[in-house]
This record gives structure tokens, C-alpha cells and sequence, in this order.
């Protein structure tokens, strides 16, 4: 049996688990009869035999009845407050993630919206999700299309990723885009042939719709949904939630959260490089400890857009290249990116930055180099964000400057065929999340979902991994597929070495806190392909259970978003 230093056997768990297999995903001992717990951290594992010894009067001894125990789930790189932007307003999303299919659709869920709500005039109408890709028409949404909706209303729908929206003409003229020269600097506004803008637009330029949102924000019912959108995570077998572009408005209102001791899961917080109010907060590495579930963890930057909307900044042209930019384009130039990396490395603060495209990531590579030369080496753990198209010689560099890749792997479902035949071609597409070529390096990653960008559920993630699956049961570069281990690693000890949060985290052993999810079937002995119909059964955060599975429950998924209407004020994520 394996007890903390100094523990003796005289001291009774709360709760002991046996009855099924319990993965720690500590390479030392990968696998338990028994864990036991006491408050809210692991107190002892190994055998029952072992552990028997804990039992007391009081302890709650748990029969798996042949479910897997294994660390909760840690979301690698999310938006939590891009769900609260969003939560109750109509879901654009494609199936599965929603019920579009073409356009037409669109228009009558906003139209069905807008009355059913009573939308006062002049209110702005926001929704997500709609995805080009995947529509019938195989096209963006125009300003017409919106205007036939109403032109009374302010409209703005956002891309899937995050990196695009479309507004109808009420909202163009609202915010001053007459033509392609009236876009903020990193933005883009697209026009038609004779230069009247279409309605779509791009990166920073999808901001202005802030300026329409209210300023008194209905702050009690955004606390009741944050509190929703926990009790989703945590039926998602998560216990440590990112929001990873955070804003003043929307840290503030999770330091409220916090401090009426509303947060029940771990939020770690990467506010926006820009946002100095709260980066000023942020202590040097390794981290704040976190207050009442929530801490902020680092600084976020981004540098490209989405290669499905094909903005990411390429090296080489895209498949089909769009006609102003065949490459997609970066945010920052390479003075403002290195000065920004500097800046983070003189004062501590650990980076994660968005780079879709290889040439974006050469951006970052060549930044963090010059700021290593100049600042000396460390551990700092720079991550890049999404790493879609990472070449071979940059993931060698990549692990020789320290940097940790995070993958957005899922796109190989939502998006590999698109990614094959229209963005990247295929043989670029095959090497959309180079997993085992990471693996190859011997390199820590993670994965992540980018949710809201598609839901933030691990299990369909673990898949994705391990079988490269698109819409079309196709595998998409079968040569990078992982094992399961190495996925599940990704998502616990991997994820949680991401954060810095490596002796607290990520593995079951004595002393870490008890952060736990209970799977209906063993992961590593499934068949893969089954994976993503595996069932979460039951979470505990800090040794207390956070959900449990009803009998016979569905599936939960985006359907959870509330229909109250909330007035909201927080600035928009920027995604996949």
C-alpha cells in the first residue's frame, strides 16, 4: 500500500473505491485494486487487502461493479466564458454539435428567436456556431440573408471558430463598416465587387459587436448559468476548466463567482495579452495557488486565425487559397510578437499562444528562441495552442526550446474532410495534429476540444485521437493515431504538467487531491473505435462526488443551454 510520508495506519478513510480497474496514469504504478480518501485529497492505493486496514465506522466503501476509476479530466484549452457568451441564444451548429444544415435554417431559428423572446427593437441578436463548411450551400451567410431576418435588429452570427462572423446591414452601419478600409488593425472586412461590404468579416474586425452589447449586465443570471455550464463539465467527468482568453469583464464576473464561493470545479484563467488589468494579477512561474477554485495561470496571445475559415497563416498557399489572402495572414507582426514573448519571459508568466498555421508557429518558434538567447534558459512551459499544422522540424525545435503543444484533435472529425479537400489537400491534412510524431520525439502534449468551438466532451476527444475519424468514417492520416494511454495521458498527467499543476494533479497517488471520474468501461481495453460511446458515471472534485449519472441517462450536450434570456457584457472568444 502507498500512504503519504509520515500517514499511519490508524487514520480511517472517508471513501475507499475497489471493484473495478483503476488506472492512476502514474507510469510507477499504473494500476490499483483500491484508492482511498480522506477530505479532499488521496490518502492511500494498492491493494483491497491493503487498504482495508483504513476501513472505519464511518467509511464509504465503493464497488466500481466493474467501472474504471481514473484522474478527472483536465481541459487542456477551452473558453468556459465563451459558453456564457453564448448559453440560451440560438445554436447554428451542424450536427452533432447542433441542428443546421443550410442556411435556410438559420434564418428561421433567428427569426423564431427573435420572436419568441420579444427582442426589443434595436437589441442586439447574437448566436453562434453556423459553420460554412457544412452547410448546404457551402458558403458564408450574407448581410442580405440577415437583413431578411430583420432590419430592425442589430444581427450578428460568429463563425464555429470564432475567427469570423456575418452582420446584417443594421449592424454594419452601427459600427462604421462602410468599406474594406474602415477594418481595425488585424481585422478584415470582406466587400463584393464593388467594394460594398458583404456582411462577413474576419479576426479583430468581429469585435465591434461589443460596442452594442449592454452595459449592465444581468450579473445574477450569468452566475446562475456559470453555474449550469459547471454541472455540464462535471457530466463530462471534468474537475479542471479553462478559460483561455479571458477579458476584464468576464474575469471579473468569475472573481465574483469565486468569492461568493460559487465555483465548485478548478477554473484556470489565461487572460488576453492585452488585458493589463488583469495580467498585472499574474505571480511569476509556477503559478498562483488557486482562490476558492479559481487562479490565473498565464498570458494568452494570438497570432493566426482558423484553418477551416482559412485565415491561419500557412507557409504554403491554401488548397483552394482564398483570393486575398492564399495564405491566411498573422495577427502580429514579428517585432510586436517577439516584444510580447520577451516581455512575458522578463516578468515570469507562463504564454500560451494560437497558432493554427506552420508559418504562424515559426513565428513563435523564432520568438521564443530569441527571447531564451536573451533571457537564459527555464522552466517555463510556453504552449502553442491548436499546433494544427506543425511541421517535423518544428516539433524538433519545439521540444528542444521547451515548448508544449496542445493539439485541437477533434478537427479530424468536424473538419477532416473539408481540411482534405479544400483547405489543406491531402497530404497536408493527413498530418492535421501530428500526435505521434510528437509521440516519436518522446514529448509531452495535450489535446483539448477549444470548446465552445465544439462541445468540451473528452470521451468523443479520446477517440479522435486514437482513430482520426471524419464525418464520413474515413480515418484521416491513420499513420498519426495514438494509443489510448498516451490520449488518456493527455487529458490527466500530461494536461496537468501543462498547467504546472503536476504535484497536485494528473495521476492517482497519496497526497494529490482527489480529482476523480468513474468510466462506464476500461479505456485502454475497449475497442477503440468504441471509445466515445463510453459513459461518465460519476465525478468527484476534491474528494467530494459532483455528478452522478441517473439511470438510463442520455447523453448530455448543447441542448443544456438555458432558454432564460440573460443580458450579457462580455467581449467575444477568439477560438480554433
Amino acid at each position: 500500500m502507498t500512504l503519504p510520508s509520515g500517514k499511519q495506519l490508524k487514520i480511517h478513510a472517508d471513501r475507499i473505491y475497489r471493484g473495478g480497474p483503476i488506472l492512476t496514469m502514474n507510469d510507477a504504478q499504473p494500476q490499483v485494486e483500491a484508492l482511498a480518501i480522506s477530505g479532499k485529497r488521496i490518502l492511500a492505493v494498492g491493494t483491497w487487502d491493503e487498504l482495508q486496514a483504513l476501513v472505519g465506522e464511518d467509511t464509504d466503501v465503493v464497488d466500481l461493479q466493474g467501472h474504471t476509476l481514473l484522474p478527472g479530466f483536465i481541459d487542456a484549452h477551452g473558453h468556459l466564458m465563451g459558453w456564457l457568451l453564448y448559453w440560451g441564444t440560438p445554436n447554428l451548429a451542424p450536427q452533432p454539435a447542433g441542428p443546421i444544415t443550410c442556411i435556410g435554417d438559420i434564418l428561421r431559428d433567428l427569426r423564431a428567436y427573435i420572436q419568441q423572446k420579444a427582442i426589443p427593437e434595436g437589441t442586439l441578436v447574437l448566436a453562434n456556431g453556423y459553420d460554412d463548411s457544412l452547410l448546404a450551400e457551402k458558403r458564408h451567410p450574407n448581410r442580405e440573408e440577415l437583413d431578411s431576418v430583420s432590419t430592425r435588429h442589430p444581427i450578428c452570427i460568429v463563425h464555429t471558430s470564432a475567427h469570423l462572423a456575418v452582420f446584417n446591414s443594421h449592424l454594419l452601419d452601427a459600427v462604421g463598416y462602410h468599406q474594406a478600409s474602415d477594418a481595425p488593425k488585424g481585422g478584415v472586412i470582406r466587400v463584393d465587387e464593388n467594394g460594398r461590404p458583404t456582411g462577413v468579416v474576419e479576426e479583430e474586425a468581429v469585435n465591434a459587436y461589443n460596442q452594442l452589447m449592454p452595459e449592465d449586465p444581468d450579473v445574477p443570471g450569468l452566475l446562475a448559468v456559470l453555474g449550469e455550464l459547471q454541472a455540464y463539465y462535471a457530466s463530462l467527468g471534468i474537475t479542471t476548466v479553462e478559460d483561455g482568453l479571458a477579458t476584464a469583464p468576464g474575469f471579473q464576473l468569475l472573481r465574483a463567482a469565486a468569492d461568493l464561493r460559487l465555483l465548485y470545479l478548478d477554473v484556470v484563467v489565461f487572460p488576453k495579452y492585452t488585458e493589463t488589468e488583469v495580467v498585472d494579477q499574474i505571480p511569476p512561474l509556477p503559478g498562483s495557488q488557486y482562490i476558492n477554485h479559481l487562479r490565473v495561470g498565464g498570458v494568452k496571445i494570438t497570432q493566426d486565425g482558423s484553418p477551416q475559415g482559412k485565415t491561419a497563416f500557412l507557409s504554403e498557399p491554401y488548397f483552394k487559397p482564398p483570393a486575398e489572402n492564399p495564405r491566411g495572414q498573422p495577427i502580429l507582426t514579428q517585432a510586436e510578437l517577439d516584444a510580447e514573448v520577451g516581455m512575458a519571459f522578463e516578468k515570469g508568466r507562463q504564454l500560451h499562444v494560437h497558432c493554427n498555421g506552420d508559418a504562424a508557429a515559426d513565428m513563435f518558434l523564432d520568438a521564443v528562441e530569441r527571447a531564451t538567447t536573451k533571457y537564459g534558459p527555464g522552466d517555463r512551459r510556453p504552449v502553442m495552442v491548436h499546433a494544427q499544422t506543425v511541421r517535423e522540424d518544428q516539433l524538433g525545435r519545439m521540444k528542444a526550446l521547451g515548448i508544449l503543444p496542445t493539439f485541437f484533435v477533434s478537427h479530424t472529425f468536424f473538419w477532416g474532410e473539408w481540411h482534405r479537400s479544400e483547405t489543406l489537400g491531402e497530404e497536408r491534412a493527413r498530418r492535421i495534429s501530428p500526435l505521434k510524431s510528437a509521440s516519436d520525439l518522446d514529448m509531452r502534449y495535450t489535446i483539448h476540444n477549444d470548446s465552445p468551438v465544439v462541445p468540451p466532451d473528452i470521451l468523443p476527444l479520446l477517440w479522435s485521437a486514437v482513430t482520426r475519424t471524419t464525418r464520413d468514417g474515413v480515418p484521416l492520416g491513420a499513420e498519426q493515431c495514438i494509443d489510448p494511454l498516451r490520449a488518456l495521458k493527455a487529458v490527466t498527467a500530461w494536461a496537468a504538467y501543462q498547467n504546472f499543476e503536476e504535484s497536485q494533479k494528473g495521476t492517482l497517488e497519496p497526497g494529490k487531491l482527489a480529482d476523480l471520474v468513474v468510466l462506464s468501461d476500461n479505456p485502454l481495453t475497449v475497442d477503440p473505435k468504441t471509445l466515445k460511446d463510453l459513459k461518465v458515471m460519476e465525478t468527484v472534485k476534491d474528494g467530494r462526488t459532483v455528478y452522478q449519472r441517473p439511470p438510463d441517462a442520455a447523453r448530455l450536450g448543447r441542448s443544456l443551454r438555458t432558454t432564460a434570456p440573460i443580458k450579457r457584457s462580455l467581449s467575444r472568444h477568439t477560438c480554433c
